[in-house]
């Protein structure tokens, strides 16, 4: 659907019979999201696109950053890692944070990235409010809607979240080359 304007299916390595797993060990969305997008190219020989993402918090000097799904140790749920973040953030007033996601797509002929962000706050407690979002979105205050991630309708949060705007630089520069 994504690239279907174009005349091209999307295929995951699963649909593909492909185990695929490369381990992440780039400190930055930009670096992680390259090995995925290298290595499936490697692999398939089919042009392929990756991303990485994750929540920055500027009073932790940008964590959890790329540690985003496994901050606080292994084996926390979301909940425990957004009370993780919280309690690291204690009383600070800097509650300044974004989310990123950096999406690469690698042919035999380009290595391009596109990042998109979305600037918000992180609240001062963790409320299940709202049926909506997963991850940080509890936590994560976002000012034009006056709400928590949590609490806005995918369908309306996609409108502005960071994975859309990375994905529209990447189809805006997917349609110059074809």
């Amino acid at each position: 659907m994504l690239l279907s304007p174009f005349g091209y299916d999307v295929v995951t390595p699963k649909t593909l019979g492909i185990p695929f797993a490369p381990e992440e060990t780039e400190s930055t969305f930009l670096g992680n999201s390259f090995i995925k997008s290298r290595e499936l190219f490697r692999l398939t020989g089919i042009p392929s696109f990756a991303d990485d993402s994750g929540i920055s918090v500027d009073a932790l000097g940008g964590k959890p950053g790329v540690y985003s799904a496994r901050f606080g140790g292994p084996g926390l749920s979301d909940q425990e890692r957004a009370l993780h973040l919280l309690h690291l953030l204690g009383e600070s007033s800097n509650r300044k944070a974004h989310y990123s996601c950096v999406v690469t797509y690698v042919d035999a002929n380009h290595q391009v990235s596109f990042e998109g962000k979305v600037e918000g706050l992180i609240t001062n407690n963790y409320d299940e409010i709202g049926p909506y979002g997963f991850g940080y979105d509890p936590i994560f205050y976002y000012p034009e809607f006056g709400k928590r991630f949590s609490e806005v309708p995918e369908e309306e949060k996609n409108k502005v979240s960071h994975r859309k705007k990375a994905m529209e630089l990447f189809l805006a520069w997917f349609q110059t080359i074809q």
